[in-house]
């Protein structure tokens, strides 16, 4: 028996393609739906996540503030520092109102510190305070570690650490 021509090898006829124009071939856009509106479910999930973004900022500006307010916190406290330093090393008389007040309040700051190495004096009053320097070094670098920690929290992982 001999196959139809119409008959393709498969057994599946063949047909040819209707003879039209390109455009016909195009494909037609979809119409276009009536717009959705969120269900009260939807609409508790944008609002929580909205929630919490402002939450977010909000703790992340805290925390800025909070390393600012460090970072002005050290810049004092070395400043203090450093005057200590200097007028023990000139020698200034612990009995004057600013140089007694000064040494009295930098003492607090200074008490783990203190018996570290003897300071080398000459001459009474004077004295080059290793302890005030290492203390100067001992809390720039504590100050700094929290700040960077502070940093690390607040950054986005895409942000360079630096």
């Amino acid at each position: 028996m001999q196959p139809k021509p119409s008959d393709s090898p498969s057994g599946q006829p063949t047909e040819m393609m209707p003879s039209g124009t390109m455009e016909d071939l195009q494909p037609k856009p979809a119409p276009a739906l009536p717009p959705r509106t969120p269900s009260s479910e939807e609409t508790g999930e944008i609002e929580n996540a909205e929630t919490r973004l402002e939450e977010a900022k909000t703790v992340k500006y805290a925390i800025s503030k909070l390393n600012d307010f460090l970072r002005w916190f050290i810049a004092v406290l070395e400043v203090t520092l450093l005057i200590r330093f200097i007028l023990r090393l000139i020698g200034a008389d612990p009995k004057n109102m600013f140089a007694g007040f000064l040494y009295a309040l930098t003492d607090i700051i200074l008490v783990p510190f203190q018996t570290i190495l003897r300071n080398p004096s000459l001459v009474q009053n004077q004295a080059f305070e290793w302890s005030t320097l290492i203390a100067m070094a001992i809390y720039y670098l504590v100050f700094w570690a929290i700040r960077r920690f502070l940093h690390i929290l607040i950054s986005n992982p895409e942000e360079s650490t630096t």
